[in-house]
C-alpha cells in the first residue's frame, strides 16, 4: 500500500490585523488563530511594540521559536507615522521542527591572529553586526560604525585580522571550533573568518549550519556573512552536505534567518532536486512565506520555489500547495 500524503496551506496566510502601531501580519501559525495571538500578546505586555513580540511569544506563550520583522515605508521624514509601518510576526509551534545545534565541549587552541581578533570584538554585539553586515566593504563602513555604536578605528583593525586568518589552517580551524568549540565568541570568531573562503563551498556550508548555533549571537553573525557574501557568489554551491541544517532552518529553527536561507539558496544556484526535496519534506513555513500578504515577505519563497521547480504560479497559494502534495505523492 502506498500512503498519499496532502499537504494543506497553513492557516496564517494572509493573516493581517490592525495594531496599535500599523498593520501586523502573522504566519506560521497552526493551532493558534491570529486574533487569539494578537489579544494574547496585548494583554501580557500591552505597552511592548508588536516588532518585539518574539520573546513574549517564546517565553510566555509557549512558542517553539518566534521572529518579528518591522517594514517602514514612505518618505524618512514620516517614518514615526503609524500608517507608514507595518509588522510581519512568525510563529512556530511545533517544537519538534526546531533544531538548534548544541554548543561543543572543548577548548580548541586558537593561534596569535584569532586571539588578537577574539580580545578586539570580544562581547561587542555592535561590532559584530557592523563588521558582518558590511563584511570588508569601505563604502559607508565608518558611518554605519558610528550610528550602530561602534568604533570606526577599531572596525578597520577587525577587518585586517579577518583578512590575515585566510589560509587552509584557517579554513580547516574554523569547522573544528564551530564543531566543538564551547565559547561563543570563538564561534563567532570563526563564523567570520568563513568569509575569507567565499569560493570554497564548505565555508558556506559552515555559515548555514551556523544559523542553527544554539547561541544567537553566532547564528547573528552567521546571518549577516550570508547577507554579505549572497551577491558576490559567481559559481553554484553543493548544498547537499548540509541537508541537516537547512531542513531545520525550513521546519522553523531560526525564523530571523528563513528569508536570508532562501534568497541564498537562489543566488548560489541551488540544484532543483535537491530544493525540491527540502519543500516536499518542510513544507509548512514556506507555503506561509508563499501566503504573505507582505510583498518582501513572500517573494523570497515564490523565488525559490520557481528556481526549483521550473514552475511560476506566481502568489497562488493553491498551485504551490498543490505541486509540493503531487511532489510528496
Amino acid at each position: 500500500m502506498v500512503a498519499l500524503l496532502t499537504v494543506t496551506a497553513p492557516q496564517s496566510a494572509g493573516q493581517v490585523l490592525p495594531g496599535p502601531h500599523g498593520p501586523v501580519e502573522f504566519i506560521g501559525l497552526q493551532r493558534w488563530d491570529a486574533q487569539e495571538l494578537f489579544d494574547a500578546i496585548q494583554a501580557l505586555e500591552p505597552d511592548r511594540p508588536f516588532h518585539a513580540c518574539a520573546a513574549v511569544m517564546e517565553e510566555k506563550l509557549g512558542f517553539a521559536d518566534a521572529a518579528a520583522f518591522l517594514y517602514f515605508s514612505g518618505d524618512v521624514d514620516s517614518i514615526d507615522q503609524s500608517s507608514n509601518r507595518y509588522t510581519v510576526v512568525v510563529g512556530i509551534e511545533d517544537s519538534a521542527q526546531v533544531q538548534y545545534r548544541p554548543p561543543g565541549n572543548a577548548t580548541v587552541d586558537l593561534p596569535q591572529t584569532w586571539k588578537d581578533l577574539e580580545a578586539v570584538v570580544g562581547g561587542d554585539r555592535n561590532m559584530l553586526t557592523v563588521a558582518t553586515r558590511l563584511f570588508r566593504s569601505q563604502r559607508f563602513a565608518h558611518e554605519f560604525a558610528e550610528i550602530m555604536g561602534a568604533d570606526p578605528d577599531k572596525l578597520d583593525q577587525v577587518w585586517d585580522l579577518i583578512s590575515r586568518a585566510d589560509g587552509s589552517e584557517d579554513l580547516r580551524l574554523a569547522h573544528e571550533v564551530l564543531a566543538k568549540e564551547a565559547s561563543w565568541s570563538k564561534r563567532a570568531i570563526a563564523t567570520l573568518i568563513l568569509g575569507n573562503f567565499i569560493d570554497d563551498d564548505t565555508s558556506w556550508l559552515g555559515l548555514v549550519s551556523a544559523l542553527i548555533d544554539s547561541n544567537a549571537r553566532v547564528t547573528g553573525v552567521a546571518h549577516g556573512m550570508l547577507y554579505a557574501m549572497k551577491e558576490r557568489k559567481r559559481d553554484p554551491v553543493e548544498w547537499s552536505a548540509a541537508r541537516s541544517p537547512l531542513l531545520a532552518l525550513f521546519g522553523g529553527t531560526n525564523p530571523w534567518a528563513f528569508s536570508e536561507t532562501l534568497e541564498v539558496l537562489v543566488a548560489t544556484n541551488i540544484d532543483p532536486e535537491f530544493g525540491q526535496m527540502l519543500a516536499r519534506e518542510r513544507p509548512d513555513l514556506l507555503l506561509a512565506y508563499v501566503g504573505a500578504e507582505h510583498v518582501d515577505t513572500r517573494e523570497p519563497a515564490i523565488a525559490f520555489l520557481n528556481a526549483v521547480s521550473g514552475e511560476d504560479y506566481g502568489t497562488d497559494l493553491e498551485a504551490w500547495t498543490a505541486w509540493i502534495s503531487s511532489e510528496r505523492d
